[in-house]
């Protein structure tokens, strides 16, 4: 086997033998090329002495996916011939130094690297045909075992963690007799309608929608509070009195622009007998028109102002009627609710956007909820839920899914949504805590196996197949509804599969155990 170490001195030899070479159509030197030689040699794996970018033994990401690895001895496994002796062809040479047939091994042969391409473009049409054909081919077995190696949970637990529903490892037991020992009991999934749903935890919070903070809209000094935390008020009903000097500076300008307009009226209808008389001009005439739309105009902003502090219609035509200046503010509750927070304080000095009380409507509250991620695919808007509380035995309250959200947490994997529920009484408090329990919106089959059958690792569900007698299977389920006996598999099993429904601690343990690795490899 010739090495490449040999092949770049007989290399420089040649060169400094010609003194200079053509490269690219430029003239480089023998000493330049010896120089270069030698940074090849150097930009090499110092343990398997292959070139760095493509040695796939140090670097895990140049491996071929999907392409089992025997951690213990550094090489593909099916090309581990410590672990699988039976695979080996006694009639290929083999590269020791870089675990290749000596045929395959393009590291000793660079000339096979063109042979390779070549003959991968010459099977471009059917080459997904005879990849499927060389799988099913060439898949391992595990001889300890008799599953195939890519099964074997014994001797490659860590694939768990790439399962989909419906997809499971193989766990073989010493013997037919060892199930039986160790009181594993198996039955067929049952099929009986859908359980009630998902039940997770939630929190009461008060509905925003209905929700208001009570602020007065022009700084003042509060003269009277009217109200108290926890009074049912009504809309409309004075809550707060206050005294504002911009409430007197908007009433007097409004009431100037009241005069000013009145004055321009007088003048407009004057010019308009007179130019109709022909005794004053047109343009005298089309003069008081303006001003008296102006004046108009003039009059109907400071009343808006007086509507944007919050001044009824009957408070505005009182002021027109006795001319009051009068500063007095009333802050007024904007819808019929329960006061639930209060920080006026009569004499204190307040601004737009303090807030002087909260305001709810307490008939209907808001459930935060955190759900699962692999339990979010059946809801929907819409869908009826029913609120359980410890603190309220055998009462429960009705309502329906109203929110989702568009995104996961990325540390909690869970993902927010909201229902309401009706509030008879007002039992339900702001921040109290209780169970949701979601309703399908109609009822199906299911398959359901017993709560004990169910299994968690990794924050994913499994449960265990039996095979055969000593063979059994960890696979991956999708949970839907539940209760405390039974629960609901949407994906990952058949009626006519045999589940572990009894003392599967057994084979959680033989399975945790390969993953603590006591796996086929060891003494």
């Amino acid at each position: 086997m010739r090495s490449k170490n040999s092949i770049i001195v007989a290399g420089t030899i040649i060169a400094l033998i010609l003194g200079v070479i053509l490269v690219n159509e430029k003239k480089i030197s023998a000493v330049e090329l010896v120089s270069v030689a030698m940074a090849e040699q150097n930009d090499r794996c110092t343990k398997h002495q292959l070139p760095v970018a493509e040695c796939f033994i140090c670097d895990p990401t140049l491996r071929e996916p999907g392409r089992l690895w025997c951690e213990e001895h550094d090489r593909y496994e099916d090309r581990c011939f410590i672990c699988h002796p039976e695979i080996k062809e006694a009639d290929r040479l083999w590269c020791a130094e870089h675990n290749l047939y000596e045929d395959e091994c393009v590291f000793c042969h660079p000339e096979l690297r063109d042979t390779q391409n070549k003959s991968q473009e010459n099977e471009a049409g059917n080459h997904e045909e005879s990849k499927d054909q060389t799988l099913s081919s060439n898949e391992l077995q595990c001889t300890e075992h008799g599953v195939l190696e890519k099964e074997c949970g014994i001797c490659h637990p860590d694939e768990i963690d790439t399962l989909l529903p419906g997809q499971g490892l193989k766990i073989r037991l010493e013997s037919t007799e060892s199930a039986l020992k160790a009181g594993i009991k198996t039955s067929l999934p049952t099929m009986d309608n859908s359980l009630a749903g998902l039940v997770v935890l939630s929190r009461v919070s008060y509905d925003l929608n209905h929700l208001a903070h009570v602020t007065p809209l022009a700084a003042g000094v509060i003269q009277k509070v009217l109200a108290n935390v926890g009074d049912n008020v009504s809309k409309g009903q004075v809550l707060v009195e206050i005294v504002s000097p911009e409430i007197a500076r908007s009433k007097s300008d409004y009431l100037s622009a009241l005069a000013n307009e009145a004055l321009k009226e007088l003048v407009f209808k004057r010019e308009k007998g007179l130019v109709e008389k022909k005794i004053s001009s047109q343009q005298e005439y089309e003069q008081a028109l303006a001003e008296y739309r102006v004046a108009g105009n003039t009059t109907m902003m400071t009343r808006q102002q007086l509507l944007n502090y919050g001044l009824p219609e009957e408070q505005i035509s009182e002021t027109t009627e006795t001319r009051s200046t009068s500063s007095h503010l009333q802050v007024l509750a904007p819808f019929s609710g329960t006061l639930v927070e209060r920080h006026a304080v009569a004499g204190e000095a307040v601004k737009p956007g303090d807030t002087l009380f909260t305001l709810a409507d307490l008939s209907s509250m808001w459930l935060e909820l955190a759900i699962p991620e692999d339990k979010i695919a059946p809801l929907e808007i819409g869908d009826p839920v029913e609120a359980t509380f410890d603190a309220y035995p055998g009462v429960n309250a009705h309502g329906r899914l109203i929110w989702l959200a568009s995104s996961i947490d990325e540390q909690s994997r869970m993902m927010k949504a909201r229902a309401i529920a009706s509030n008879p009484g007002s039992i339900l408090k702001h921040g109290m805590f209780g169970q949701v329990r979601f309703s399908p919106q109609q009822n199906h089959q299911g398959l359901h196996v017993p709560v004990d059958a169910l299994h968690d690792f990794d924050g994913k569900s499994f449960i265990f197949i039996r095979l055969s007698d000593d063979l059994f299977e960890i696979r991956r389920v999708t949970l839907g509804g539940k209760d405390t006996t039974r629960v609901e598999i949407l994906e990952g099993v058949t009626a006519q599969e045999d589940v572990v429904t009894a003392h599967s601690f057994t084979l959680k343990s033989e399975f945790l155990k390969s993953r603590l690795g006591a796996g086929c490899v060891d003494d």
